[in-house]
């Protein structure tokens, strides 16, 4: 009897060991702000990633790379790092970390640029 309740146990464990952080995906919508003629909508990337992992959106020689980590409370802790590439080169124009919830959007705004990050769950 000892056998079948520890093979039990095991058989419980196993798929809660197994389980993978839930799928996020972020829609982030990069605009250049203009002084006049209001902002142009220059790309909405729509990227699947998991807690903990980096997304990376470029456009041209800038590189947005944000990490979303699922916080115990349902919240998000964004890390996000904006480079200028120049060759094997990159310099880091800004790198914030951004505490938001599921749905809502993190703005990270350099010059005229704007990456607006929302989150949600995947399926």
């Amino acid at each position: 009897m000892k056998t079948t309740i520890t093979t039990l146990l095991a058989a419980i464990a196993i798929p809660i060991a197994v389980s993978a952080s839930p799928a996020l995906i972020l829609e982030t919508t990069i605009t250049e702000n203009h002084a006049t003629g209001g902002p142009d909508v220059m790309k909405v990337p729509q990227i699947s990633t998991e807690s903990g992992k980096q997304a990376v959106v470029k456009l041209g020689k800038l590189e947005y790379a944000v990490t979303p980590t699922l916080l115990d409370d349902g919240t998000l802790d964004l890390r996000a790092v904006l480079t200028e590439r120049h060759g094997d080169k990159a310099d880091v124009l800004t790198a914030p970390a951004i505490k938001v919830k599921i749905g809502q959007v993190a703005e990270v705004k350099i010059g005229e640029l704007t990456f607006a990050t929302t989150t949600s769950l995947g399926k």
